[in-house]
């Protein structure tokens, strides 16, 4: 056994020299203790930076899932759209459409100063348009009309004199109004032979939109027809301290006209009574829309304009000027991931990193004129270190390019957007443990090292001083 150990001393790495066969110097000594600072130094630091995290980042082909759905979100106000036909579609270059979406967005009512007046409008998607009588069908009453359309002159003392008048405020231009004419004036004829002037609890009434631009836009009339019931007196409904009338959109047979009328009258003279087939009319100018849509990932446009079964609109009548609260895609991050994401995102963040929209205010300067922003979307996904996929989150930011033109189609705010195929990820990543031991042990060997090499030479230049000084002596 001791010759077993004998011949492992041959293989000794680090051989060790007497004591009494060494010299400590004065020089030795102060680079020994500037080398243990160094070592302390860059080991420190070395340290610091096993223990902190860098990051990386890549330009991928997008990731994501298959048929994984965007999300848009909005909040815009049209100071001179009406609640009553404010709709938003979405459309993508997959051929998908869907018209007036209303699960997810919300509508209040808004003036021309975009102030908020009253609560959300209610409204349901696809409604049925309402039904008209067959054409031809009243083609041998020619000499029935005996409506004469009001004028700003009579139109006040026509409401005070009844206690229900039901107006239809119309275009003679539009199609929807030339079909519902005939049946107008047949259903009034009915009417008012049922309830004569001596009766005088009801009656119906015209006016020409046209003849009477003024007058329609101070009751809000932007479809064509537009039939709206009036009351007078205590037969108003009162909401605050506003008169609410109502907007009839039921069929437009002359029948159902007749039906409605005779369902009114017994409500003439009782105050605060609403009709329940009755919409609420508008009494603002404007709509503040607000709300998200799920769209594919493919290039597409979220439209906001007038629409209405059964409606006709002037264009030459139709604002789009709008104001962009905010909008932005995805999902807003919340505050832990905000601050992962300042920390981490390759370029920082500015104030406007995720809506390039927000606050922006665009007029119709001219008629008919549209408003389009254009939208290039990417995505950034930041995986942290810790809880790669549990934390990692998808970014979205946009680059806006906006432009207002004329043209004859009607009026719109459109967005339309397209989808970067390429992905930023960026990766916070740790370095090895043996990454750290080795840059350690290459510091403290290192820096030994290099410390004696210095050491040998100064020793060794002194010694050959000391000898040229000792010949000179001799």
């Amino acid at each position: 056994m001791a010759r077993l150990f004998s011949k492992l001393k041959a293989i000794d790495f680090f051989k060790k020299i007497p004591s009494d066969l060494t010299e400590a110097t004065l020089t030795g000594a102060w680079l020994s203790v500037l080398a243990a600072v160094i070592m302390v130094f860059l080991f420190a630091a070395e340290l610091m930076s096993f223990l902190s995290t860098t990051t990386s980042t890549q330009l991928v082909v997008d990731r994501s899932p298959q048929n994984e759905l965007l999300k848009l979100n909005f909040n815009i106000s049209f100071p001179a759209l009406s609640c009553e036909f404010a709709t938003v579609d979405v459309s993508d270059s997959l051929g998908t459409r869907r018209m007036n979406l209303t699960k997810t967005v919300r509508k209040m009512p808004i003036d021309i100063e975009m102030m908020r007046v009253g609560s959300a409008v209610e409204d349901t998607s696809h409604k049925p348009g309402p039904k008209y009588d067959e054409e031809g069908r009243f083609d041998d009453d020619q000499d029935i009309d005996i409506t004469t359309p009001l004028s700003h002159v009579n139109f006040e003392a026509t409401l005070a004199r009844y206690p229900i008048v039901i107006i239809n405020f119309y275009a003679p231009w539009c199609h929807w109004c030339q079909r519902l004419e005939p049946t107008w004036e047949a259903a009034t004829k009915e009417v008012h032979d049922k309830y004569p002037e001596w009766d005088g609890r009801i009656r119906f009434a015209k006016v020409d939109c046209t003849q009477e631009m003024d007058l329609c836009r101070d009751h809000f009339i932007q479809g064509f027809p537009s039939i709206r019931v009036f009351r007078k007196g205590h037969d108003d409904i009162m909401i605050g301290e506003t008169h609410q009338h109502e907007s009839y959109l039921g069929d437009r047979t002359k029948e159902s006209l007749v039906a409605f009328a005779d369902s009114l009258v017994p409500s003439a003279g009782q105050p605060h009574r609403k009709h329940a087939a009755l919409a609420a009319a508008p009494k603002t100018s404007g709509c503040n829309l607000a709300g998200f849509v799920m769209v594919k990932k493919v290039p597409g446009t979220l439209s906001f304009v007038a629409r209405s079964e059964g409606h006709s609109f002037d264009h030459a009548w139709m604002n789009m000027t709008h104001l962009v609260h905010s909008f932005h895609v995805g999902t807003r991050p919340s505050p832990r991931k905000y601050q992962q994401l300042r920390r981490l995102h390759p370029a920082g963040l500015t104030a406007d990193w995720a809506d390039k929209l927000r606050d922006q205010f665009f007029l119709s300067e001219h008629a008919q004129s549209t408003h389009e922003h254009y939208l290039q979307v990417v995505l950034t996904t930041i995986e942290p270190r810790r809880s790669r996929h549990a934390g990692s989150y998808d970014a979205y930011e946009y680059t806006a390019h906006s432009h207002t033109y004329q043209s004859d189609a009607i009026p719109s705010a459109r967005i339309t957007y397209d989808l970067s195929p390429i992905q930023i990820l960026v990766q916070e990543t740790a370095r090895p443990w043996y990454q750290f031991l080795t840059t350690s042990c290459a510091i403290i060997g290192g820096v030994f090292t290099v410390a004696g090499i210095l050491d040998a030479l100064l020793y060794q230049s002194m010694k050959v001083v000391k000898k040229m000084n000792l010949g000179k002596q001799g």
